[in-house]
């Protein structure tokens, strides 16, 4: 790719991955500081929130380009602290071509409360969410991040992190916004539904057929 086209494609990236930002943003998905975003920007290269700022107030320019190393490329400041994280996932999936963490209140409340994860109550768990796994409790920003996720990469999109937030894969910055989002809507179900009264998932059969519906296989169990 010649070099005009590449700027190009990259400011596509660093303008979608601020968007992302602001919407985590504005939907209570994310505070202060919290939470970062990632996406593939090249061989070897990725695009990353900065460390310690209020993602919805993030410029394109602000982003940095790091590489598989975790080497900032370019840009001024630091990336963020949970960037081993982010490129452990790109290592273990080479279709994930974007990464959001966030911490999505209700759906971290499912973790302290020991409840199991959202992903067979409705329809749109089922097609948007797939299985989330859940990993151990880890010290955010630590090296224990990435190792307590270590094998549950294959299989799962979606990421609950004990007692700290979420992470969600996709093909673009969008496609991983679009389930941190459904996670956090789904969670608000689950709590809805226990405090009506009770909480039941969908049976697996028709959880196959919803699937099917949309076109998916169906899940893999056992």
């Amino acid at each position: 790719m010649s070099r005009a086209p590449a700027a190009s494609a990259e400011r596509r990236l660093r303008a979608e991955l601020v968007d992302v930002c602001r919407r985590l943003h504005d939907r209570d998905l994310i505070g202060a500081g919290e939470g970062n975003v990632t996406c593939r920007a090249g061989a070897d290269r990725f695009l990353v929130t900065p460390s310690g700022v209020r993602k919805g107030d993030l410029r394109p320019a602000d982003l940095l380009v790091v590489n598989g190393r975790g080497e900032v490329v370019r840009g001024a400041g630091r990336p963020s602290t949970e960037l081993r994280m982010h490129l452990a996932a790109y290592a273990a999936r080479p279709d994930a071509g974007a990464a959001v963490h966030a911490h999505p209140v209700t759906a971290v409340a499912l973790t302290v409360a020991g409840v199991p994860p959202p992903d067979d109550l409705v329809p749109e768990a089922a097609v948007t969410l797939g299985p989330i796994a859940v990993a151990r409790f880890a010290v955010p920003g630590t090296d224990e991040v990435p190792a307590s996720l270590a094998a549950l990469w294959a299989g799962h999109d979606v990421f609950l992190l004990a007692r700290h937030g979420a992470l969600a894969l996709g093909r673009t910055a969008d496609e991983a916004f679009d389930r941190i989002e459904t996670l956090e809507r789904v969670a608000r179900i689950a709590i809805a539904a226990r405090a009506a009264g009770a909480c039941e998932p969908l049976p697996p059969g028709l959880i196959d057929r919803v699937l099917a519906a949309a076109g998916r296989p169906p899940r893999r169990r056992g």
